[in-house]
């Protein structure tokens, strides 16, 4: 149950006793008083105002802390939800979008892309000699170097644009409304800012990109073969650098 669901089960409870309650004294009450005694007389207005208000007091208090515990079972389950919903959706190293859930914005956005016949474009970016920083630092300054890259990754893209950690040391950024130029200037601004930055044990860090602009036909697949191909390209010529598909 919702919060605003409940609300409406506490207001028609409360106003549910309340319309009983003076049904009872206005109406039960008196029909039962003038069978069984029959100099019954009706009680004044006041007296019966405040017998009404008197219960409708009694039943508010006597909701209020049942409807504290449910509002705080409701804010728990939401926040359950919310956990469960953002481990399912994120990379548990970077807390980038993980690969599943980069994969359903990419379909969406194709779509989009079809459908207002729009540019879009994809980054896919490896980090050269990975394997290096693991074997000689650890695999805890392998991380290390993983979640850096991931922040120079939220500090350099636009507020539109989506990075994942796409799996391993790869990294994938989807750039809505972005021309081919628009797509490589941002891959360098990321290159550049990647290799000027320091990342602790493992010094100087540098990645190759490559870079895939929506076709027509594309799907899922194709595109990021397509961006896969260009990385493959930047590494075989000389890694650190971008290439557009």
């Amino acid at each position: 149950m919702k919060k605003n669901q409940f609300i409406i089960v506490l207001i028609t409870t409360l106003v549910s006793v309340i319309f009983l309650s003076t049904l009872w004294e206005f109406w039960l009450e008196s029909y039962i008083g003038g069978v069984f005694h029959e100099e019954h007389e009706a009680e004044n207005l006041s007296v019966k105002l405040e017998y009404v208000i008197s219960i409708t007091i009694f039943v508010t208090l006597s909701l209020i802390f049942p409807a504290l515990a449910g509002f705080k079972l409701i804010d728990n389950e939401e926040q359950l939800q919310e956990k469960i919903k953002r481990l399912s959706e994120e990379d548990y190293l970077t807390k980038l979008y993980n690969r599943r859930k980069i994969h359903e914005i990419i379909e969406a956005e194709i779509k989009r892309s079809r459908r207002y016949n729009s540019d879009f474009a994809v980054l896919l970016l490896d980090i050269d000699n990975f394997k290096n920083i693991n074997d000689t630092h650890g695999h805890n300054s392998g991380d290390k170097v993983l979640v850096k890259l991931s922040n120079i990754l939220r500090h350099n893209i636009r507020e539109s644009d989506l990075a994942s950690r796409w799996g391993g040391e790869e990294f994938l950024v989807i750039c809505p409304e972005t021309t081919a130029d628009g797509a490589i200037s941002l891959a360098e601004k990321i290159r550049h800012n990647i290799e000027k930055s320091t990342f602790e044990e493992a010094g100087t860090v540098t990645a190759s990109i490559g870079v895939a602009g929506i076709q027509q036909g594309d799907n899922v697949n194709s595109l990021i073969s397509r961006a896969d191909q260009a990385l493959y390209s930047s590494k075989h010529a000389g890694k650190n650098r971008v290439t557009m598909s």
